[in-house]
């Protein structure tokens, strides 16, 4: 979504002077497995957040280790296939917003001495996590001072890390042309109730679903809007619990959506997990919103986020989750955590993010590429590495013709 966003912008404010090209990088270049593993790996770990917390821990305890350039490597259908692709396609700039693509730029440029530059957006806004580490590149954008002091303690270096806002698409900002009252009537929702908008994300994992249900059969004042992502099991599922009229409370179920702008333009209060897209969304749309999970620390600097500056809520079980509706309930909460949304900062910040990014890579564009200079250290210890695999080489071909030369003897 941020990099659909910044192309967006860039087509507004450079008409037809850029090709952009936004791609899912491992899929687009052929390496299906890896690519499979590495969604599925994300999907297994939304469904498991507690372990995922603590492996978020180990992956930040082990620095050098665990950075993306490391790690990369066990994907090599990824490295050799996105290396291709690149090679052929040609790119005079790579802005990306997954480490791992990062690091498969990096190797492509370095193994065949290519000239672009190449950036990462760390889509975590507070928080991110080890393997956004990437001193070799140009630099890791970041959205907050928080993420850019959290890199800093990772072992970035402070000038490779570059603050600016989170880029959302400008249909967040843009007057919905639809009324309250249609919008709300193309779902089958009631118009002289308050909605309530829950989501998991795109992928629809997570506790989410159970709050839905209680607040269903429950009786909650509100129109529900039930978003299940990717999820059909979910959309089946919440389907079935309004088709059997557990509840006169009216829900509308969806499965993945692309107008969320107009979703949330008619919500007063939202259920979510605290992705950085989701959150920030929900603050601009001036919707106050229960977090009840995220997939991992990362996550969790956007829920603190929220709390800190009373623009939400963390439910961490059902008993906080009912303490919190109750209060909703019966005070105005509501409109003064809208207020507070209002009055933020960082949220004035977001509506130009995009453009300004933008214009950022544009600007780098015109700039020449510098190509990294190695270090005596670093050129003296390729000279090592490689004199000592000659040496290997020199001391096993011996072995290698005996033992070819027996073989022969004894097919004789």
């Amino acid at each position: 979504m941020p990099a659909l966003a910044i192309k967006d912008a860039i087509e507004e404010l450079y008409p037809n002077q850029f090709q952009v090209d936004v791609i899912d990088f491992a899929k687009e270049a052929g390496a299906n497995w890896d690519d499979k593993i590495i969604k599925g790996i994300w999907d297994w770990a939304l469904a498991r957040p507690e372990f995922t917390t603590g492996a978020n821990k180990l992956i930040d305890s082990l620095h050098r280790l665990t950075r993306s350039n490391a790690v990369i490597r066990f994907f090599q259908q990824f490295i050799r296939k996105g290396t291709q692709y690149i090679v052929d396609y040609k790119p005079d700039i790579v802005f990306s917003t997954h480490f791992f693509c990062s690091s498969v730029a990096l190797f492509a440029r370095d193994r065949y001495d290519l000239n672009y530059k190449i950036y990462s957006y760390m889509t975590d806004p507070i928080r991110g996590h080890n393997m956004w580490v990437n001193p070799r590149i140009e630099a890791v954008i970041v959205a907050t001072e928080e993420a850019k002091e959290y890199l800093i303690a990772q072992g970035e270096p402070k000038n490779k890390i570059k603050v600016m806002p989170f880029p959302l698409n400008k249909k967040f900002f843009e007057k919905v042309p639809k009324s309250r009252e249609e919008i709300l009537a193309e779902l089958s929702l009631d118009a002289n109730r308050k909605t309530l908008l829950a989501t998991s994300g795109g992928q629809g994992i997570g506790e989410t679903a159970e709050y839905i249900k209680s607040l269903y059969t429950g009786g909650f004042p509100f129109n529900i809007i039930a978003i299940c992502g990717k999820n059909k099991e979910l959309y089946d599922e919440l389907t079935a619990l309004k088709e059997s009229k557990a509840s006169d409370a009216p829900m509308a179920v969806l499965g993945f959506v692309d107008n969320m702008h107009e979703l949330l333009e008619v919500s007063d209060l939202a259920i979510a997990k605290g992705g950085a897209s989701t959150t920030l969304e929900v603050l601009v749309k001036r919707v106050p919103t229960i977090f009840t999970h995220c997939a991992a620390l990362h996550e969790k600097g956007n829920i603190d986020f929220c709390v800190n500056n009373e623009m939400g809520w963390y439910a961490k079980n059902k008993k906080e989750f009912d303490n919190i509706i109750e209060i909703i309930q019966k005070t105005d909460i509501l409109e003064r955590y809208k207020a507070n949304i209002d009055s933020n900062e960082y949220v004035k910040k977001l509506p130009e993010a995009a453009a300004n990014i933008a214009r950022f890579i544009v600007n780098e564009l015109e700039t020449p590429y510098k190509k990294r200079v190695r270090s005596r250290r670093t050129y003296l210890r390729a000279i090592v590495l490689g004199t000592r695999m000659n040496f290997y080489k020199l001391r096993t071909r011996s072995k290698r013709y005996l033992l070819r030369s027996r073989r022969s003897r004894n097919s004789d």
